[in-house]
C-alpha cells in the first residue's frame, strides 16, 4: 500500500505534460446532496439514501448531467444482485436535495441495466443493457450486456445499440456463462468523441480490460483497443470512468497492493498513454470493495460504489452509493491540482 502522505511527494508519471483542466473542475454550480446521509469514520457519506431508495437495495454509482442537476443510476430492489435485476432510474436536484428516484422506462422493462453516463453536451445517455435482441437468434445467449445510447432530447426515443465496429460482442455459445466474457459496460464519452468502456474478451490483455473506441469525427467510432499505457494487466482492470476532457481516469485494478477488496485508483493521460494507476489511499478505500468512482460536475466530490457497512458496527456486503469531498483525498487532490496547473 502506498502511504497517502508519501503519495503527496510523488510527481505524476508524465510531469510537464500539458493537461488542460476538465469540465469537472471548472465552473459548474452543482453541490453534493447530503439529505439524511450516513457518516462513516472515513468521512464518506451515502449519497441521498432516502431519495435514491438505497436502504436494503443494491445501488450503483450514477452518471451526472453536465450541469449537475440530474443523475441517472441503476438499482436492484433486493440485497443480492442475482435475485432481481438492476433497473435504470433518474433523480433531479431540488432546493432540498435530490428528488425521489423515478424509473426510466425502457422497451424491455425488466432487462438489466448498468453504469449510465451522460455525454459532455448533455444530449445523450450512454449505458450498458442486457435486453433480448434479434441478433441473439441461434446464438444460445445467457445474458448479454451491450452498450447503448439514448437521446435525452426526444421523449419518444428508444435506445440505440453501439455494436460496430466490434464494440458490443455477443455473449453466447461456449462462452455464454464464462466469467464476464463479451459483456461490455460502463460507457463514457469524452468531449473529443472517444468512447471508453470495460469488458472481458478472450483476445484481450487480461481477465478484464479497459477499452477505448476512438471517435471517427462523424459521430461514429473506430474499432476499440485496450487503452494504451500501464492500465491493462493480466488481472482485472475495470470500474473505469474518464473526465470529459479525456485526461483523468478513475478505475479499479487488482494488481497493485491496496486496502483490501477492490480499491479506487487514478491515472493521467500523457502523450497518448495512461500513467501507472495510483491508489487513492485509506481516506476513501477500505477493506471492503470500492469501485466505479466518478467526480461530480462541480469538481468538488467523488461518488463511488462500496460494500462497506452503512452504519458503525453494521455488516458489510450491500452495494451502496457513497460520496466524499475531493479535498479529503490527498492523492486525488494532488492529481487534479497538477492537471489544472498544467
Amino acid at each position: 500500500m502506498v502511504s497517502p502522505y508519501l503519495a503527496l511527494l510523488f510527481a505524476l508519471s508524465c510531469a510537464g505534460c500539458s493537461a488542460a483542466a476538465s469540465d469537472e473542475e471548472e465552473g459548474a454550480s452543482a453541490q453534493p446532496a447530503t439529505d439524511t446521509a450516513v457518516a462513516t469514520p472515513l468521512g464518506a457519506r451515502r449519497l441521498a439514501p432516502e431519495a435514491l431508495g438505497q436502504d436494503g437495495r443494491i445501488t450503483f454509482s450514477p452518471g451526472f448531467s453536465p450541469d449537475g442537476q440530474t443523475m441517472y443510476f441503476t438499482r436492484a430492489d433486493c440485497e443480492l444482485i442475482w435475485e432481481c435485476p438492476q433497473l435504470l432510474y433518474r433523480s433531479q436536484r431540488t432546493a432540498s436535495g435530490w428528488s425521489p428516484a423515478e424509473r426510466v422506462q425502457l422497451p424491455q422493462a425488466e432487462a438489466r441495466a448498468e453504469w449510465p453516463s451522460v455525454s459532455p453536451d448533455g444530449s445523450t445517455l450512454y449505458f450498458s443493457w442486457a435486453p433480448d435482441r434479434p441478433r441473439h437468434a441461434g446464438e444460445n445467449v445467457y445474458e448479454d450486456f451491450d452498450l447503448f445510447a439514448l437521446s435525452l432530447s426526444d421523449a419518444g426515443a428508444e435506445p440505440v445499440a453501439l455494436d460496430n465496429p466490434d464494440i458490443s460482442r455477443i455473449r453466447g455459445g461456449r462462452i455464454r456463462q464464462t466469467r464476464f466474457v463479451n459483456n461490455e459496460t460502463a460507457p463514457v464519452l469524452t468531449r473529443g468523441g472517444d468512447l471508453y468502456f470495460w469488458s472481458e474478451r478472450l483476445d484481450g490483455v487480461g481477465l478484464r480490460d479497459i477499452y477505448v473506441a476512438r471517435g471517427n469525427g462523424s459521430g461514429g467510432f473506430a474499432a476499440p483497443i485496450p487503452v494504451p499505457g500501464d492500465i491493462n494487466t493480466a488481472g482485472e482492470n475495470d470500474g473505469s470512468w474518464v473526465t470529459a476532457d479525456g485526461r483523468v481516469m478513475l478505475l479499479s485494478t487488482d494488481v497493485v497492493e491496496g486496502e483490501g477488496g477492490a480499491d479506487i485508483f487514478v491515472s493521467v493521460l500523457c502523450e497518448g498513454e495512461w500513467s501507472a494507476p495510483r491508489n487513492l489511499g485509506p481516506e476513501i478505500n477500505t477493506p471492503d470493495a470500492e469501485f466505479a468512482a466518478r467526480i461530480t460536475p462541480d469538481g468538488e466530490s467523488v461518488v463511488f460504489t462500496s460494500s462497506r457497512p452503512t452504519e458503525a458496527g453494521g455488516e458489510s456486503g450491500l452495494y451502496q452509493v457513497w460520496t466524499m469531498p475531493v479535498a479529503e483525498i490527498p492523492v486525488l487532490r494532488e492529481v487534479l491540482g497538477e492537471a489544472r496547473a498544467n
